[in-house]
């Protein structure tokens, strides 16, 4: 009887006898059973009373060892004595004890099952919206001892109770960071829960503080997830959640991203493209709020990588930012991002692309290049200008090296977009730029030269001094090389048109000698380029000089059939770009008349260029109302010529025609509309060849407007003889469909200027 009471005694006073009374009582509970627990019990019970916190840890000790030798018949008979002791013991304010507890509880649980949760577990909960202050934290740290004690066993009884409404974030987040492993296949639940919580919380106006601190628990669940595993499970629902209709579950979902981007435990470099695609997508998002925060975690996620990692991940990144714009910037090639257009917005994408044309192999740096022009075509002026320094100084380091013409062609054509995005902002590489683009204009690659033309002719508009520059070109244009001298040509033409007027008038004069001497040179390609050269030099030259070197040039009779050539390329220049010079020199009937003589030729090169030549003038007269009998003359001629014996000037003729239509200008007359249609008409037989069929076809549909209506087309086939008028009826509905496809109104225009920089 003595040891029978000493033992319980034992066990809850120090922690040295407490080892020896807790054997003691092991062997008394397996000698006696059931004798002798209806006097042990309620001595440990009363204990837990007891101010000393051995004491109380003691006592649940003492009830583990008890629960443990005890078979489950007699714990059950038991039950409603040892069930309040421990869920007692559970809320204790000491740690010590609650940890004692905890472990009870699991050694109760193996022995009652579901009775231990329902008995203590729901008393718990439904306790922890009642509790404030110091009670709810004994409560929740009682939560925390039973989730480590039996995570996978719990867990799924309490979730269910806890994301009820009003959900307590709190103690979710108190628990999942001792879930461990078992939280995952419970995240989805979890997170929405948290997420519909804290949309409830704000919409009903319990903002400021609270809401603040409720955010706080939802992030460190989100923070406290350890294994890959969960960063796989709350990535893809995070992703999933980006598509709710509700703005606020978006916004919120965007925090908890950013969170996730900054988990110390992430392994980002496994993760990051999943991330990328996710986030880029809400870079479009109509709110601004989703976008900024999806933006943050974006740059808080790239920044975590290795410059190894970045230069592996150029590909994914470009492929990330294709799919987040595919569909928008098909429909709009002039769409800009919302998340590239932030204050510095593309600066961390700026710093990964940097990493791979700086450090990556030839292929990934042409990735890079290739993904920052991308990224610049998708950004808004303001947002890059922050990012010229670091965009602009990588890639004239690559073109001063030797690398493919791939990666030059690619470094070009992304300086060439950043021109024309920032402008000014380059000011200060302007030297540098010059100079490497000059280099491109020798190049042994001609898609390499080409993009260098076009690189330096957005350049020149940045320049306020620029002799120098064109003095470069004009020496150049004299070179040995055939092909430096055409592309020095094209080069000229292109900074001339937009940049020429600030030339010093020696040297305008100096270029204009150079241009009259190469209009006969026996190159096609330089007589090309020579010819719009002289018309670019038309919009700013000096007038005397200009009225004499077309009167004394390019109007008087040539010596060869390379000079015919020239000085009708001339007139095609000066019509495609200095029309209205021309009426103001009172020069428009001699150009007019010039190219009615040339219309008439039986040359290809020339006829073809004079109908160019008439096409423009035509728009330009069109346009005015003016000389009206020249334009009669120019109409007649362009239809003799879609007439003309030799297909290929037919089809140049023909193509003219479609162009004028579609070119804004006023509508032709009717009688100008018939005398053009009854030859497109004879071209859309089945003998006519493909081509040139095709052709006519676009030519009717645009020349007769019947994309809107028939109405012009009624009228003039009324006048029609009766061969064209059954011609007409039967090709009508073709006509219809091909008015009815919006690539004609795309097409490309027939430019016999085609082959240089496009101005």
């Amino acid at each position: 009887r003595q040891d029978k009471g000493g033992a319980p005694e034992a066990v809850v006073s120090t922690q040295s006898t407490g080892a020896v009374a807790n054997r003691t009582l092991e062997d008394l509970v397996k000698k006696l059973g059931d004798r002798i627990l209806p006097e042990v019990i309620p001595i440990l019970e009363s204990s837990l009373q007891s101010p000393d916190v051995t004491q109380r840890q003691g006592v649940c000790l003492g009830l583990s060892k008890i629960i443990s030798d005890t078979s489950k018949d007699q714990v059950e008979d038991y039950s409603d004595k040892l069930l309040p002791a421990i869920r007692s013991a559970l809320t204790d304010c000491s740690p010590e004890v609650r940890n004692a507890a905890a472990g009870t509880f699991a050694k109760l649980h193996d022995s009652l099952g579901t009775k231990a949760l329902d008995e203590i577990l729901s008393p718990l909960l439904a306790n922890l919206s009642l509790l404030e202050g110091e009670k709810a934290e004994y409560l929740i740290g009682a939560l925390k001892e039973i989730m480590q004690a039996k995570s996978s066993v719990v867990l799924p009884y309490m979730v269910p109770k806890l994301v009820q409404k009003p959900v307590n974030i709190g103690a979710l987040a108190s628990l999942s960071s001792v879930a461990g492993e078992a939280l995952y296949e419970h995240l989805d639940t979890v997170i929405s829960a948290i997420i519909g919580g804290l949309c409830e919380m704000e919409g009903d106006n319990e903002g400021g503080e609270e809401l603040a601190k409720e955010l706080e628990h939802a992030q460190l669940i989100v923070s406290s997830i350890a294994e890959d595993d969960g960063h796989e499970t709350i990535l893809e629902i995070l992703s999933e959640m980006f598509a709710e209709e509700d703005v606020q579950k978006r916004r919120y979902c965007a925090l908890l991203f950013a969170t996730f981007c900054t988990n110390e435990y992430l392994a980002i470099e496994d993760h990051v493209v999943a991330i990328w695609k996710a986030l880029l997508g809400r870079f479009s998002d109509p709110d601004k709020e989703v976008v900024k925060t999806c933006w943050g975690a974006f740059n808080a996620a790239t920044k975590r990588l290795s410059s190894e990692d970045m230069v592996r991940l150029v590909p994914d990144l470009r492929t990330c930012v294709g799919m987040a714009v595919e569909n928008k910037y098909k429909r709009d090639l002039t769409y800009t991002l919302p998340g590239f257009c932030l204050p510095k917005g593309i600066a961390h994408l700026v710093l990964l692309y940097r990493e791979g044309i700086l450090n990556g192999s030839p292929d990934l740096k042409e990735q890079a290049i290739i993904g920052l022009r991308e990224a610049i075509q998708l950004t808004d002026a303001p947002a890059l200008k922050p990012s010229v320094v670091q965009i602009t100084g990588p890639l004239i380091r690559v073109l001063g090296e030797r690398y493919s013409q791939s990666v030059k062609m690619a470094c070009l054509d992304t300086l060439s977009l950043l021109i024309e995005k920032v402008k000014v902002a380059l000011k200060p590489f302007l030297s540098q730029l010059q100079t490497t683009f000059m280099k491109s204009l020798n190049d042994t690659s001609r898609d390499v030269r080409c993009r260098g033309v076009t690189a330096l002719t957005k350049l020149v508009t940045l320049h306020s001094k620029v002799d120098n520059l064109f003095t470069d070109i004009h020496n150049g244009t004299k070179n040995e090389n055939l092909s430096t001298r055409e592309t020095m040509f094209a080069a000229l033409h292109g900074t001339m048109y937009l940049g020429g007027a600030g030339m010093s008038p020696n040297l305008q004069v100096s270029i204009a000698n150079t241009l009259k001497l190469n209009m006969g040179a026996p190159e096609d390609t330089v007589r090309t380029a020579n010819g719009a050269c002289f018309g670019a030099l038309a919009t700013f030259y000096k007038e005397e000089d200009l009225v004499k070197d077309i009167r004394e040039g390019v109007l008087s009779a040539p010596s060869t059939k390379e000079a015919r050539h020239g000085r009708v390329l001339a007139l095609a220049g000066l019509a495609r770009y200095a029309p209205g010079r021309l009426a103001k020199l009172d020069l428009v009937e001699e150009v007019c008349e010039g190219t009615l003589k040339a219309l008439e030729s039986d040359n290809v090169q020339v006829c073809n260029a004079a109908s160019y030549a008439a096409s423009r003038l035509i728009i330009h007269l069109q346009g005015t109302g003016e000389h009206g009998e020249l334009l009669d003359g120019l109409v007649a001629g362009l239809a003799t010529n879609c007439a003309h014996t030799s297909n290929d000037i037919r089809l140049f003729a023909t193509s003219t025609i479609h162009h004028i239509s579609i070119s804004g200008c006023p509508p032709l007359s009717d009688t100008h509309t018939r005398s053009l249609l009854v030859p497109l008409l004879d071209s859309t037989t089945r003998k006519t060849p493909p081509g040139l069929r095709v052709a006519s076809e676009l030519a009717i549909a645009t020349l007769l407007r019947l994309k809107s209506d028939t109405e012009l087309a009624d009228r003039v086939s009324g006048a029609l003889d009766a061969k064209s008028s059954d011609t007409f009826c039967r090709f009508l509905p073709t006509a219809k469909r091909v008015a009815a496809d919006y690539k004609t109104y795309s097409t490309i225009e027939n430019d016999i200027f085609a082959s240089l920089t496009p101005v």
